[in-house]
């Protein structure tokens, strides 16, 4: 907000001139004031595969269904909007006076993808429309309500926003996880998800999906230092794998177990992603590049089993006392001695705790938006999957009796080296993918400059009178109307205009104002007399409002 004194002075030729606190000419002044920055996914594509996770992603979030095709998800991934005009759609739809209301109100889901798909067919973009329109169909499951402001941090005059742009599919994976984390208090219901639509197909018969959201993102639009983050989430993949048999000539062999058998068939895998972090490092609106510093979130991994009362506790840390044996398959076997059969479950536990990544920095110019993807480390899947195995731990097998020492250690080599190739896939192929449709990834965060927010004082100004030409004698009465078409929004007005050569005051009043505005006549010389009429006006001349005085003189 801009505080300006506005001086209207009349000249003989009734050529009008702002003057701007030192008497300088009216001009239009730019100063960039900071950007807009997302933290979300920012697909370039949504193919099918894609398509069949998000919206079990999504929905499993939302405690409701969310099904759109590949194409409508395409649409909301190319879908950017102007984010002012948008925020000004829901400020008429909800009937407040301002966008910065619009951002402390109380919303649904459905009526902002309503008023996305509003501005979307305002700005001609007919399938981007019709994809929000049906999304707005199916939300209205989704009774509770968000606040705009709680994921949209600007801080910026709402008038430096007229050039920034919101991805609509960036919009709403951000509402839907503050949505979670506002009104998603319980356990998350499982999703079911086929293998076959996964990068693991091959490995994964199919698994369930647990999500939940720490704390939602926070996308910013605001000056120089203004922070922004990722989302902190926690997923438990429970895998139905294709039963694996790793060969037991091994354990024939030693002439302690007649015949033996292992099957591996389930896995349960849990991620939890603390939120990556940013912030606005400089802004060069002449060469529009925008630099930031961006440190992705940590992920600390785990197999075997958590409680879903513990894990999915939004207060609570995961220790390491948390995390108990899994089964993951079971060891047949008959002894050759008595030929009694056994049946021993193969429980296995690891943990892998992430080193917190070091900050980059990250500069991007030329057009906006633009998006980055920054990674802690090139290896990170590699290397968690490498830290897993290396941690895997296994449940003694008493049932194995006298031949315990002897036969355990050979059955964890059998089955490390079948879990072993397995885990980079499914972190690859499983966790990673439905995670990087949230924006994060296993040690990675996407980022994208929206635009550079800008801030421009610009006026224009008209003076009128109610006749062409009058004899002495006659009142000429003058409208000064004064609009605010710069992009900050300006208060502490101030409207002065002396009387003009060979005239005299008669009168003066103040003309229609916009909503919070409000005006007086503060000075005016005496009826019959010359000199300056002084109009003080308070409150708040937004971007496009408009104003007018009036004065009335007497012809000499």
């Amino acid at each position: 907000m801009t505080s300006r004194f506005v001086s209207f002075t009349w000249l003989r030729t009734l050529l009008v001139i702002l003057c701007l606190a030192a008497a300088l000419p009216a001009r239009a002044e730019c100063n960039a004031t900071g950007a807009c920055i997302t933290a979300g996914p920012r697909l370039a594509s949504v193919d099918t595969n894609k398509s069949a996770l998000l919206g079990p992603l999504l929905g499993g979030l939302l405690g409701t269904g969310v099904s759109l095709n590949a194409l409508d998800w395409n649409a909301l991934a190319g879908g950017n909007l102007n984010l002012l005009n948008f925020l000004k759609v829901l400020q008429t739809q909800l009937n407040l006076s301002s966008p910065s209301q619009v951002l402390g109100a109380n919303i649904t889901l459905a009526q902002i993808a309503t008023a996305l798909s509003v501005e979307a067919q305002a700005e001609a973009k007919p399938q981007l429309a019709a994809a929000l329109s049906g999304l707005a169909s199916q939300l209205n499951g989704a009774g509770a309500t968000v606040r705009l402001g709680d994921l949209l941090k600007i801080t910026a005059d709402t008038g430096s926003l007229g050039t920034t742009t919101v991805n609509a599919l960036d919009m709403f994976t951000g509402l839907i996880q503050l949505y979670n984390r506002r009104n998603v208090l319980t356990t998350p219901v499982p999703v079911g998800i086929s293998g076959g639509v996964l990068a693991a197909a091959g490995i994964v018969n199919s698994l369930q999906l647990y999500a939940q959201v720490i704390e939602p993102p926070s996308y910013v639009c605001g000056p120089t230092g203004s922070t922004f983050y990722s989302a902190a989430v926690r997923i438990k993949l429970k895998l139905d794998l294709i039963t694996l048999a790793p060969v037991t000539d091994t354990l024939v062999g030693i002439g302690l177990l007649q015949s033996a058998s292992i099957a591996i068939g389930k896995l349960d895998v849990y991620a939890d992603v603390a939120r990556g972090q940013g912030s606005l490092a400089a802004v060069n609106a002449a060469s529009k590049a925008v630099t930031l510093q961006v440190a992705p979130g940590v992920a600390d991994l785990y197999i075997g089993k958590i409680e879903d009362n513990v894990f999915f506790n939004r207060s609570s840390t995961i220790r390491d006392s948390d995390v108990d044996y899994g089964n993951i398959g079971n060891l047949q076997a008959t002894l050759a001695l008595g030929l009694a059969s056994v049946n021993i479950p193969l429980d296995v536990k690891s943990i892998v705790r992430a080193q917190a990544p070091f900050s980059t920095s990250v500069t991007m110019s030329g057009s906006f938006p633009q998006t980055r993807t920054v990674s802690s480390s090139t290896l990170f899947v590699t290397n968690a999957a490498n830290s897993l195995v290396t941690n895997l731990k296994f449940r003694d097998m008493p049932g194995l009796g006298l031949l315990q020492g002897v036969v355990q250690p050979l059955v964890v080599t059998l089955v490390t080296k079948v879990v072993s190739p397995l885990l980079a896939p499914v972190l690859s192929g499983v966790a990673d993918p439905l995670l990087k449709l949230l924006g994060i990834g296993l040690g990675e965060m996407v980022v994208t400059v929206e635009g550079i927010c800008q801030t421009c004082d610009d006026f224009k100004l008209t003076k009128a009178a109610d006749k062409s030409a009058a004899l002495p004698g006659a009142t000429i009465t003058y409208t000064i109307t004064f609009e605010n078409t710069g992009t900050t929004t300006l208060n502490n007005l101030k409207v002065s205009d002396p009387t003009p050569a060979y005239t005299t005051y008669v009168d003066s009043n103040c003309g229609s104002m916009p909503a919070g505005l409000s005006c007086s006549v503060a000075s005016k010389p005496e009826v019959g007399a010359t000199g300056k009429v002084e109009w003080g006006v308070t409150g708040t001349l937004a971007p496009g409002a408009t104003g007018s005085v009036s004065v009335s003189v007497k012809v000499q």
